[in-house]
């Protein structure tokens, strides 16, 4: 994890003057003041988010703020982005949902609602306490571009439901002639939400040039980071062209089947999602396609740490033979250690409904039941496997104490796997139990 870097550029972007007026909000302010100093400053986050002009900064003081805000501002390519920050860099403002009673436009309930805005920031905030069946403590809908979250503490919005979710930050966009592009969610805490059945921080529909970074992502009751094309309500443009990266992602569990992956990518295309840590979920890194007819393609999932999770560390491949499919994605040296933690005979990997991939250069110390993979007969063989470096588990174990479940063959040893299937050619086998170091793998 980048923590150093990543904290010195938040602190950086929080310090820097940008060009354009200043304003304030305090709790001993009023609306009807100014709002050009602290001594004449505004009392609501609202009526900020409705004067605030391009290129300017909003200084929030300390102290809760109990107001849900729809931003009916923005900035521009020639002013800059307007910015909502705190005052106090250690005492961040509280923007509380607790009294929340009014509805965002699109019938949902959030504490910060941007609805096709662009050249936005919103630096070093907690925002918390909402509770319904569909809510975020930050929504984004419509096309639009230039919007950052940066340094976000945002916890506590629960009530989530079926029908919906309580989740902490969500983008849609399901304008088919617009996108919504240049995304920034970096350096954000989210915890202890309950975003099923949707997912803690979501990016669905018509979304590119995207980037989610350097956040921490925990203790939610289902999936944690997801990338989404194919819906139906959102058209058929879906999420493309990001970066998943640096994010610490742990405790997601599913309320309603226990497959919540840390991090899921959903019908998307083009993502690169590399340098990322889950561990204690069900699921680690999730490739799939849900939609009929959707394919999930040139993902690049890289130098990941996935361990002790429930299941699978690592898995790709469509919904089922009707719906989706995974293809020509890559999926490299990344490192999965002891995860079905359950014990279910899963493995390390499982492969769904997918073809054209390649799988090279990634380190593997499976569980006492030494199985790496579980790939299926129907949809599962028609991809690479080659260059791993295995650890087997056990003392005595061996290479011939590897399993591999091929399709509905079970191959007991790496030589066995390599001789039957050509697959593992150039496979390697660690000998000391804690040395990491290995040869990279790089395309």
């Amino acid at each position: 994890m980048q923590t150093g870097l990543a904290c010195f550029t938040f602190l950086l972007l929080w310090t820097q003057t940008v060009a354009g007026r200043t304003y304030y909000v305090t709790k001993s302010g009023k609306d009807t003041n100014a709002g050009t100093s602290e001594t004449s400053a505004w009392l609501t986050v609202q009526k900020a988010a409705n004067s605030a002009t391009p290129g300017s900064t909003v200084y929030i003081g300390p102290g809760t703020y109990y107001e849900t805000v729809t931003v009916n501002v923005q900035g521009n390519a020639r002013d800059g982005l307007i910015t909502f920050a705190s005052l106090i860099f250690d005492k961040p403002a509280v923007i509380s949902g607790k009294q929340a009673k009014t509805e965002s436009a699109d019938g949902t309930m959030n504490i910060i609602f941007i609805q096709e805005k662009s050249y936005l920031r919103f630096v070093n905030l907690e925002l918390t306490d909402l509770k319904a069946v569909e809510c975020s403590g930050v929504r984004i809908t419509g096309a639009g571009t230039n919007v950052e979250l940066r340094g976000l503490h945002i916890h506590d919005i629960r009530g989530g439901g079926q029908s919906g979710g309580a989740m902490p930050i969500t983008v849609y966009n399901k304008d088919q002639t617009a996108s919504r592009r240049q995304v920034i969610v970096d350096s954000c805490i989210l915890h202890d939400c309950e975003p099923a059945w949707s997912e803690a921080l979501t990016f669905n529909g018509n979304i590119e040039d995207f980037q989610v970074t350097n956040n921490k992502v925990y203790n939610m009751n289902n999936i944690g980071i997801d990338f989404i094309g194919g819906e139906s309500f959102l058209g058929a443009l879906g999420v493309r062209n990001g970066l998943c990266a640096y994010n610490l992602v742990w405790n997601i569990h599913s309320v309603y089947d226990s497959s919540s992956a840390g991090i899921y990518v959903d019908g998307a295309s083009n993502v690169t999602i590399e340098s990322n840590e889950v561990h204690h979920s069900d699921m680690g890194i999730e490739v799939g396609a849900e939609n009929k007819g959707r394919v999930a393609s040139k993902m690049t999932v890289r130098n990941n740490y996935l361990h002790h999770n429930d299941k699978y560390g690592l898995a790709f491949g469509g919904y089922d033979s009707q719906r989706g499919q995974v293809t020509n994605s890559l999926f490299i040296n990344n490192r999965l250690e002891q995860n079905d933690v359950r014990l279910t005979g899963g493995g390390e990997i499982s492969i769904s409904f997918a073809s054209g991939n390649v799988v090279y250069g990634n380190t593997i110390r499976p569980n006492s039941q030494n199985v790496i993979l579980l790939a299926s007969q129907e949809g599962g063989l028609n991809n690479q496997f080659d260059y791993q470096k295995y650890y087997p588990n056990g003392q005595g174990a061996t290479k011939e104490s590897l399993i591999f479940f091929w399709g509905n063959t079970e191959y007991d040893g790496l030589t066995s796997f390599q001789q039957n299937t050509k697959q593992e050619m150039h496979a390697e086998l660690g000998v000391s139990k804690r040395a990491f170091g290995r040869k990279r793998f790089f395309l």
